[in-house]
């Protein structure tokens, strides 16, 4: 009743204002966006106002509680809580601030998850400033409550002025793949095809030859559900043969791509544990356009999707080939804030070349977390029975670079250092980096996508962090694994300790991190970074704490290797230790060791722009490669003889120089 009454009383005060003595200004629009005086409005109703120079904000006291607006801001508190405007609050040339009616009203009589959308676009702004991106857009739905709310925050194009909204286009990389898995579903829906028949069944020019390491795997046996929750084990990503061009599409990759894949071995037996793998997309895109019957496997899978995917489900401007009717809402690419780039097209589309906006995205995963269907059959995608099957997490487990991974078919189970679970997908390629997420049980999606390089280090978190708030703030708890509370320091000696001292690799990083013993004490050095050595204190449960950061470390023995996992519930891997009798450079390695430049045919694009390979300070054969994104991992070579190394890295020497070749990308030693 008191909202009720609160509404009522807002909607009178504003009508009252309007039409009377507190005069309000017309912003040429009858959206809400007329200017309401905010003094004279607060004072008409009672209440209190005060100015502060320094950080140009208005604070409001009415009705007991506190109002926090922030001159040429959208981002206001109320009680302390953030909540989000539609328009910025402003100083007009009379000197008095004015806020829109309807963010007026929405301040007042807040709506529904407005604690969840004011901290969406209060962290938007904060991370938009920390990492330098220009632009972010986000969307929120709960398909319980029907409910959607989009928001758009910097610019899609920076000296064009234009800002982002809930139609601006980002590029959202590998969240195509969900799109491509719910393309295969409705084949299989269809009786087209059958999830557990192999691929070569309907691909019979399909061939990848055995695992050159073990000699094991057959591509025979690959199946179609193999391949949608990334079990199939063959090559991960083909980055030659045209994969990324400039200036415009290549369809001669997808177009070829059969042929593309048969220079290359399986990575690994087919079924055994879950590799990411961006080619298993791109043949289940090819898959698809297949069985459509398209001459051109490029035009035939863009057309099936928008045929059958973004026509269905209302996605209007949703696409994997973007048209003339789609550039006014492209976002365009920087490389940071300010910083513009050239346009980089990934050619193979299903598993990267999707582009979409907040307003479809939100459409999108209402028919996700309904069951297939929007608000209708006419909407309907897929049967509840199919998005349950891509939903569920497959038989195949494996240690991943972020996190502990159990894949759906198009969806990736996550937990979070701190316990969270949740579903969904992200995607970037090089200047566009986007994160989907899904908490199945509260029935609420988070989509956030970014237009900048420098964007990649935040959108999984941002998007996790606004889901959940929402959960929180729609279910009251966020049902977190409770910790343990009989863990308490143990005393270990130097030889029970000593069985994980070493070198460890550690995932995404540009150096190896070292574990060592000392005087019955346990330390790690150069991880991430760290400017001096972390201290590990020995817990009951067999981690390891440090007590300056609160960070727990584990390490447990996995097949015949160390790993050092991370968190309360061991939910992040961070690295594994490395075996000196496997890793340590030998004479003949010192041949190989320089800086690598890609050589590319013109129009293509390499992810890498140089690949540098040497002998570290531990004796180790390594390589640095630096990506077009910023990362620069190093990671161990190990040696299959021949100039042939693990990871599919190849050496060779000809009357033309050294080369070096990875996943098809060959680069030249230039020094």
């Amino acid at each position: 009743m008191r909202k009720i009454f609160r509404k009522a009383f807002v909607i009178l005060l504003v009508l009252s204002m309007l039409f009377s003595g507190v005069a309000a200004v017309s912003a040429g629009a009858d959206d809400g966006s007329t200017l309401v005086p905010i003094r004279a409005f607060v004072e008409e109703a009672g209440g209190e106002v005060s100015w502060n120079s320094e950080d140009r904000s208005i604070t409001i006291i009415l009705e007991d509680n506190v109002y926090l607006l922030f001159v040429d801001s959208t981002v206001a508190f109320v009680n302390n809580s953030a909540v989000v405007l539609q328009y910025e609050v402003t100083i007009l040339p009379d000197s008095r601030g004015y806020i829109a009616a309807v963010d007026l009203a929405s301040i007042l009589t807040p709506g529904y998850l407005s604690g969840t959308t004011g901290i969406a676009a209060l962290a938007s702004r904060q991370f938009m400033e920390l990492v330098s991106i220009p632009g972010i857009t986000v969307a929120i739905v709960d398909a319980e409550e029907g409910f959607t709310w989009t928001g758009g925050f910097g610019y899609a194009d920076v000296a064009g002025g234009k800002a982002v909204d809930e139609f601006t286009l980002f590029n959202l990389a590998s969240i195509s793949k969900t799109f491509t898995a719910t393309a295969v579903m409705q084949l299989a829906e269809a009786g087209v095809i059958r999830l557990d028949e192999p691929v070569v069944t309907y691909l019979p020019d399909f061939y990848s030859p055995t695992d050159l390491i073990t000699g094991e795997g057959d591509y025979r046996n690959i199946t179609v559900r193999m391949l949608l929750s990334h079990a199939s084990g063959i090559s991960p990503f083909s980055m030659g043969s045209g994969a990324l061009t400039s200036g415009s599409y290549n369809p001669v990759h997808m177009n070829n791509f059969l042929e593309i894949i048969s220079e290359f071995p399986m990575a690994a037996p087919e079924a055994t544990f879950f590799s990411y793998a961006n080619d298993a997309y791109t043949l289940l895109g090819i898959l698809v356009a297949e069985m459509t019957g398209d001459d051109s496997y490029f035009e035939g899978y863009a057309k099936y999707m928008d045929e059958n995917v973004f026509g269905p489900a209302g996605m209007e401007l949703s696409t994997f080939i973007p048209e003339s009717r789609h550039t006014p809402h492209l976002a365009q690419p920087y490389a940071d804030a300010v910083t513009k780039e050239d346009w980089v097209f990934l050619n193979a589309l299903p598993t990267g070349g999707l582009f979409s906006n907040a307003h479809d995205m939100a459409r999108f995963m209402h028919i996700i977390l309904n069951g297939g269907a929007l608000d209708n059959e006419e909407n309907r995608l897929l049967s509840q029975n199919s998005v349950n099957q891509m939903l569920q997490a497959q038989n195949f487990e494996s240690v991943s670079a972020v996190s502990i991974i159990k894949p759906g078919m198009g969806f990736l189970h996550t937990e979070g250092m701190d316990g969270f679970r949740y579903i969904g997908h992200g995607g970037n390629v090089i200047h566009f980096h986007s994160s989907m997420v899904f908490d199945i049980n509260s029935g609420l999606g988070v989509f956030v996508s970014v237009n900048s390089i420098t964007g990649i280090s935040i959108v999984e978190a941002l998007a996790v962090l606004i889901l959940q708030n929402a959960i929180v703030e729609k279910t009251g708890a966020l049902n977190l694994p409770a910790s343990n509370p009989d863990v308490t320091p143990i005393g270990l000696t130097s030889a029970q300790m000593a069985g994980i001292e070493g070198v460890y690799s550690i995932v995404g990083a540009d150096n190896f991190a070292r574990v060592a013993v000392s005087e019955d004490a346990l330390y790690i050095e150069d991880l991430a970074g760290a400017p001096y050595p972390l201290e590990l204190i020995p817990l009951s449960d067999g981690s390891f704490l440090n007590p300056e950061f609160g960070l727990r470390f584990w390490f447990e023995m996995i097949d015949d290797e160390v790993v050092m996992f991370l968190g309360e519930f061991k939910s992040q891997v961070a690295g594994a230790r490395l075996d000196p009798d496997v890793v340590s450079a030998d004479e003949s390695f010192e041949q190989w060791v320089g800086t690598y430049m890609p050589v590319m045919a013109p129009g293509e694009v390499s992810l890498y722009s140089r690949v540098i390979v040497g002998i570290d300070e531990n004796g180790f054969a390594v390589m640095q490669a630096f990506a077009l994104h910023g990362l620069s991992p190093i990671s161990p070579l190990i040696p299959l003889g021949g100039g042939v190394f693990v990871g599919g890295v190849e050496f060779v020497a000809d009357g033309d120089g050294v080369w070096m070749e990875i996943a098809g990308l060959r680069l030249k030693r230039t020094g």
